[in-house]
Order: structure tokens, then C-alpha cells, then sequence
């Protein structure tokens, strides 16, 4: 029944469609005669940035790392450059932690090109609602100049890319290795909400897999209860803050978040159960169903089968129920998964790819 996530599933995520990278190293010299090449107009620029001007700071810091072309979020295209000069780039915007800037030979009248880009992360963390932000983009070859205003729409950072349609193929690509990020199994709180666990009795102690299976059921017992102990409930909030075609998208709150506001939906759930298992020194796995997300973990290190719990029942059902709900769910997801809408994010597999916790800051 177990299914563990190789290295190949990276390798099927979606690439951007909208704004593709380009390298931004200076080209080979030109030939002499492309050198003195005149412009046949004046020096213009342009910008554009991906999925129709949306930026989404989950996306930048959840998959950057993995795949550093969704940190090259801005394409700039220049027009009547002259072809082998230098040309010189400058972008600024009060989400860098500088002002870009780019020098290097053109390589012919009009390209386009999608440069690094100094962003600042907290800056990106701190985005809570949508709001536009401006780029302003200067080019300079020789004496002559110009600029332009990129107008982008900044995306909370709570909201989550969990899709890409390839507009290519027309086929949806599967981006939820980026709801690992909301997993945060460092965050200070759970120490908190282990010692309740313990205090009510359920297990004297989290031990991960050092007793076996049974055991592996009793401690996420001991935190389902202290969770419901504490007030957690389901509640059904998902709406996000704008809808950008080719995209599909779901709020999912941070961990703090979800324990201030005492409930979650079923990712908010699922991740905040997740953070307390892999804790625990637990193997968690997110499960993504058309319209639903439920969480497990293996019952051995190694992998070996899973142990489903319905989240949607926290604080509205036993244990019990969850883990028969759970289970049942599993053998409806299990035999999909990779076809569309279904998936499943193993924690320890997004860790080992560089998906790391989004670090939100305790009120």
C-alpha cells in the first residue's frame, strides 16, 4: 500500500510558461562587421513578468531553490540596441534587497533577457494581501537611454501555485511539492503542544519509530487529542485573493496562523499535523484528491505502508474516526496518484530537494 516519491517526480514539475529564463552571461563576440551595426530606431524597453504580471512569493520561496528559473520572475525586452555594444541594465523595486544591475554586450538589435534578480525574501514573507508593486527598468547603450514601468500583482504569501497549466501541451502540471514549505516542524509552538501531550497522558514520551507501528499510532493519537485539546477545529477557508488563468491556486495558513485562529482547512490541517509528526522524528506525507487534502505517515523510517488521518475531523471527531475515514481515503487516492488532480508530497523527499519551511514570524 506504502508509495515513496522518487527523485524522477521533481523532474515532472512544471516549469514557467509565461516568462521562460534566459541566460543572462554575455555573448560570444560578434563578428566586426555586426559591430558597427546602426539601430534602425530608438532605443526602446519593455517588461513582463510571469503568469500574466502575478507574482507569488510561495512559489519564489517554496520551489526557488529547486528550480532557480521561478526566481527569474522578470523577462526585459530591449529594442534597437545595437548589436555587439555594450548595453546596461538596471531594475529597481522595493522588493530587491538592491537595485539590479546587469552590463554585458548585446547580441543583436532587439532580444530579451530574464537576469537575476536580488529579491529580498523578507520582503516576499511579509506580502499578506495582494497589492501591485512597480519595477522600473532602465537601459542605457552609449549615450542613449530609456525606461519603462513593469506594473506587477504581488500575491500573499499564503497563497499557494498547487497547479500549472502548460500552455504548450494544454496539460496541467503538478506544482504541490510547494505546500512542503507550510510544513515547519521547527516551529517553537510544538515543543508547547508535545509537553501538553504528554501531560494528558496519552504517551509518556514521543519516541518516532523505535517501537514499532502500534506505538507509531499511539503518539499521532496523543497529538490529534492535544490538538483538540487546545480547540483546533476544521473550518472551510480556501479562497484566494485573485484568479490568474493558467493557474490554480489555495490559501493555506502557517502554522501560528492556524493555532491563533484555532482551525484549519484540510491543508491547513494536514500541514500543521505534518510539522508536529516529522517533530516526532515521523515520515509525513501530504495526499492531494480533487478538492482534498489529508495527511499520513509511514510506519517505518524506511518507507513500508501509511497510516492516514481525515484532518477535516479535528476537533469534530475521535481519533478513531479520523484514522478509519483516513485509511479509507487512502485506498481511494493511492491508486491515482499522478493522474490528475491527485499527488502525494513525502516531506523527507521535498527536504532532500531543498524545499525548506517558509519562515513566518510569531506574533
Amino acid at each position: 500500500m506504502g508509495v515513496f516519491l522518487e527523485r524522477q517526480f521533481l523532474s515532472r514539475l512544471a516549469r514557467p510558461v509565461a516568462a521562460p529564463a534566459v541566460a543572462a552571461s554575455p555573448p560570444p563576440p560578434l563578428p566586426p562587421a555586426a559591430k558597427t551595426a546602426v539601430a534602425a530606431g530608438p532605443l526602446s524597453v519593455e517588461g513582463w513578468g510571469s503568469f500574466q504580471n502575478n507574482l507569488f512569493p510561495s512559489l519564489m520561496l517554496s520551489f526557488g531553490t529547486v528550480s532557480p528559473e521561478y526566481l527569474h520572475t522578470i523577462t526585459v525586452g530591449i529594442h534597437h540596441a545595437l548589436a555587439g555594444k555594450p548595453y546596461h541594465l538596471r531594475i529597481d523595486s522595493t522588493l530587491f534587497s538592491q537595485p539590479m544591475v546587469y552590463t554585458a554586450n548585446a547580441p543583436a538589435e532587439s532580444f530579451n533577457v530574464s537576469p537575476d534578480l536580488p529579491w529580498n525574501f523578507d520582503a516576499l514573507r511579509q506580502a499578506t494581501q495582494l497589492l501591485p508593486q512597480s519595477f522600473v527598468i532602465a537601459v542605457t547603450v552609449g549615450e542613449a537611454a530609456a525606461q519603462a514601468n513593469l506594473n506587477c500583482m504581488v500575491h500573499p504569501v499564503n497563497e499557494v501555485v498547487s497547479r500549472i497549466l502548460n500552455s504548450e501541451t494544454g496539460e496541467w502540471q503538478d506544482t504541490s511539492i510547494c505546500y512542503a514549505a507550510f510544513v515547519n516542524e521547527d516551529h517553537p509552538w510544538i515543543g508547547a503542544l508535545l509537553q501538553g501531550a504528554i501531560e494528558r497522558g496519552v504517551v509518556d514520551r514521543f519516541a518516532g519509530y523505535e517501537f514499532g507501528r502500534s506505538s507509531v499510532v499511539t503518539q499521532m493519537e496523543a497529538i490529534w487529542e492535544a490538538l483538540a485539546a487546545h480547540g483546533s477545529s476544521y473550518v472551510d477557508l480556501a479562497a484566494t485573493s485573485g484568479d490568474v488563468p493558467g493557474l490554480a491556486t489555495q490559501y493555506v495558513r502557517f502554522l501560528d496562523q492556524a493555532i491563533r485562529d484555532r482551525g484549519a482547512n484540510c491543508v491547513d490541517g494536514s500541514a500543521l499535523l505534518a510539522s508536529v509528526f516529522r517533530r516526532i522524528g515521523l515520515r509525513p506525507v501530504l495526499l492531494f484528491k480533487p478538492g482534498h487534502c489529508f495527511v499520513a505517515v509511514y510506519d517505518q523510517a524506511q518507507g513500508g505502508n501509511l497510516i492516514a488521518v481525515e484532518t477535516t475531523l479535528l476537533g469534530n471527531g475521535s481519533f478513531a474516526k479520523a484514522l478509519s475515514t483516513g485509511n479509507q481515503e487512502l485506498d481511494s487516492t493511492l491508486p491515482n496518484i499522478n493522474t490528475a488532480g491527485y499527488s502525494a508530497v513525502d516531506i523527507v523527499v521535498a527536504r532532500q530537494a531543498g524545499v525548506r519551511p517558509i519562515e513566518f514570524p510569531t506574533p
